[in-house]
């Protein structure tokens, strides 16, 4: 490519609805999409400047400073982002309407016309963009035609065209590894794990999209029905440099990283055999893929940590969301992570359609039952892109510009609305911490791994749960007293 004198501006937005309740202490992970784009950007002698406003809090002015001198913007869109991308993208146009925004990301893979429409953006990016990036500044630099570039949708005058179809990258081994030096400003820790100095956590992906069609989980539609994996050495070369920037901990965002034991097996070998001083933390993993020699082996590779989307503790419940598992590997899955020496974390949804006090209480048992050392309850949600919403939209139940929706009675989405939900998970959170026998198991846990650390981060993470389900409860729902007992089941 020929050298281009531009300098870019990529942004990563804060997700409106975490607005209120937003704290740079929890849950936070580097924008990786915007890190691979930027990789490859510099690669190419272009400036890049990043803001990551899901890791402070959104400032006009201090977006207002970082637009001086830039010539193109690039924003991460998701589809609950929208409101907040229209609005950063009104103060860019403000500023300066000569500016080209170009949006990508989740929301405009699967809405890629869409998105224009919603933000004011002037060019969409459906699929990935690191195969497109390169050519649309040509083009914007006087060189080509949006019109012979795959997977965009772009303005011309007040009509909105597109080029080809998307072409996504087949072997991802070819992808640069993100430039992670470009968010070294910031400090990055996930929501369940201990707080980390800056600069010492960082995340990887392993694949993209994923096997698996959970039926509320959107994974699948916006990687455009693919699921492409990364050859092993792949991984451990971008893990070796991980290493070498001096980070400590890392986790592994993939919704299916053990899924593929064959893999995985020659992903920890490796890890093994380079002898990385790295700790791992698996942020998503199949209870129907548990393995004790291959979850020993993650143990000595470092990996200290599992966590899995369990949902429910009713067969029928689980079928609806199409898990494709049962309670007992569930049950297994649990017991053989414990017995391992990891922290398990179980995430479980209340919510579903036909699912009754009776099937809360069961799934509040069978987490009992479990040797987690910590758990999340959250309401349904109907994400955009999913079957369930896909559903929703079809029946006229919801309309295709709801982004954010949550099971609930009022919209024939549930038997209870979303404020015994809410609550129903809050009596839930209480019911399951508030046992000593759960205290000791952790407290000796932690003795047996000489790791307080983690203690510490889930006692922060108990009170921080209740925390975000009171502020969650006032913003959906109407004022009053709340009465947990009127919701113990």
């Amino acid at each position: 490519m020929e050298e281009l004198k531009i300098n870019v501006l990529l942004i990563s937005p804060v997700e409106s609805y975490y607005v209120r309740d937003y704290n740079i202490s929890y849950g936070i992970a580097p924008p990786l999409g915007l890190l691979y784009i930027g990789k490859i950007l510099e690669e190419n002698d272009i400036r890049v400047n990043i803001l990551d406003f899901s890791a402070e809090l959104y400032n006009q002015q201090k977006l207002k400073r970082a637009l001086n001198s830039v010539d193109i913007v690039g924003i991460s869109l998701v589809s609950e982002s929208t409101n907040k991308s229209k609005e950063m993208i009104d103060l860019i146009k403000e500023k300066d309407s000569e500016i080209p925004v170009i949006v990508g990301g989740s929301h405009c893979s699967l809405f890629p016309k869409k998105a224009l429409n919603e933000t004011g953006a002037d060019i969409s990016v459906q699929g990935d963009g690191e195969a497109v990036i390169l050519d649309l500044l040509n083009v914007l630099n006087g060189k080509g035609e949006f019109s012979k570039i795959p997977g965009i949708y772009y303005r011309v005058d007040k009509n909105i065209r597109h080029g080809k179809s998307a072409e996504l990258i087949k072997n991802l081994d070819t992808i640069s590894f993100p430039a992670r030096y470009l968010v070294k400003n910031y400090t990055y820790g996930y929501a369940y794990y201990p707080k980390v100095k800056k600069g010492e956590f960082t995340t990887v992906l392993t694949s993209r999209g994923c096997p698996f069609n959970c039926s509320f989980c959107s994974r699948v539609a916006a990687c455009m029905y693919t699921y492409r994996i990364r050859s092993p050495k792949n991984i451990l070369d971008e893990l070796i440099e991980i290493q070498n920037q001096g980070y400590k901990r890392v986790a592994f965002m993939d919704d299916s990283l053990v899924s593929n034991k064959n893999i995985a097996n020659k992903i920890f070998d490796l890890i093994i055999k380079e002898k990385l001083d790295l700790i791992f933390y698996v942020l998503a993993s199949r209870a129907d893929s548990a393995d004790k020699e291959l979850y020993l082996k993650m143990k000595k590779a470092g990996v200290i940590s599992m966590k899995f989307g369990l949902e429910s503790g009713n067969q029928d419940v689980l079928d609806f969301y199409n898990k494709r598992t049962t309670l007992d590997k569930m049950k297994n899955a649990v017991d053989l992570s414990h017995e391992t020496g990891f922290f398990t974390h179980g995430t479980f949804i209340f919510g579903a359609p036909f699912e009754t006090k009776k099937h809360i209480k069961k799934t509040i048992d069978f987490a009992k039952s479990l040797p987690l050392d910590l758990v999340s309850f959250l309401s349904l949600r109907y994400m955009v892109g999913s079957n369930l919403w896909f559903k929703a939209v079809d029946e006229g139940i919801i309309s295709e510009d709801d982004y954010f929706v949550l099971a609930d009675s009022n919209k024939n989405l549930a038997l209870f609305s979303k404020k015994e939900i809410d609550k129903y998970c809050r009596n839930a959170l209480r019911v399951f911490y508030l046992r000593p026998k759960y205290w000791i198991r952790l407290l000796k846990k932690s003795f047996e791994i000489d790791d307080f650390s983690i203690l510490k981060s889930f006692i922060s993470n108990y009170f921080y749960q209740f925390k975000k389900q009171i502020i969650r409860f006032k913003n959906i729902s109407e004022k009053g007293s709340f009465d947990s007992k009127e919701f113990e089941i």
